[in-house]
């Protein structure tokens, strides 16, 4: 399933450092919750929501829109609005986001997609390639399943059942026309361009045999009463047969 976002604060929720065991913190999107005792933060791990805030939901023929307003604790409040919209004219997705600080201490943060993308089924493996605007470097070893070749991430073998990759990829620069990502798998002639209008803090790329995941972050710094938006487009599209 997917697109799946995450908001992160030096690698946990909003508050978290501050928080003692028993209080609360914040995941935006999600809810004020309760801080157990633990060594780390879990990021994968199901916190208990006290507070999930005020939903709302409007919706159109090719549109629908969630809304979260949220009061939490140590003086951070917010309203966040995530808008699905589908283009009348185009295959294309767009995800429009803002991010309003309601309260009286400055919100830090940064948010990814974990894209989760699968295209007809196929396995992550040959035939699948992620292209990116700029020179790439990867920071870990991509275990001979997968290379980076210049602006291109290829697969060189396909992932057994329970194998990953992981990595962080640098490269980027400070405008938000390298936030234009491509995936094309050869096999099924079919490719996916993401672009976004913010610059990229970071990208980490991440696969198992099922799904394959370039993540996109944006990092954003929103002082009491001002507001942070970005969008995000997903372009469809088929490739040009070989000859």
């Amino acid at each position: 399933m997917g697109p799946v976002e995450e908001f992160r604060t030096n690698g946990a929720g909003l508050g978290y450092d501050d928080a003692k065991v028993g209080e609360t913190f914040i995941r935006i999107g999600v809810g004020v919750l309760r801080k157990p005792e633990e060594p780390r933060f879990g990021q994968f791990k199901t916190y208990e929501i006290v507070d999930p805030g005020k939903w709302t939901v409007r919706k159109g023929a090719d549109w629908v829109e969630f809304n979260q307003e949220l009061t939490g604790p140590s003086g951070y409040a917010y309203s966040y609005r995530k808008t699905v919209r589908l283009a009348k004219d185009q295959p294309r997705m767009t995800l429009e986001h803002s991010l309003k600080n309601t309260g009286r201490r400055a919100i830090e943060t940064n948010v990814y997609n974990h894209n989760f993308f699968v295209i007809d089924g196929k396995p992550s493996g040959p035939g699948f390639v992620i292209r990116f605007p700029f020179e790439l470097t990867a920071t870990c070893d991509l275990n001979s399943i997968a290379e980076v070749r210049g602006r291109e991430v290829v697969y060189v073998k396909e992932l057994d059942k329970g194998q990953s990759i992981i990595t962080n990829l640098k490269g980027f620069g400070d405008s938000a026309k390298d936030y234009d990502i491509r995936v094309e798998n050869s096999a099924s002639g079919a490719g996916v361009r993401v672009t976004g209008n913010r610059p990229l803090s970071d990208i980490v790329f991440w696969s198992i045999r099922t799904v394959l995941s370039p993540e996109a972050y944006i990092s954003m710094r929103i002082e009491p009463g001002a507001e942070f938006t970005w969008n995000i487009n997903y372009d469809f599209y088929t490739l040009p047969e070989s000859k």
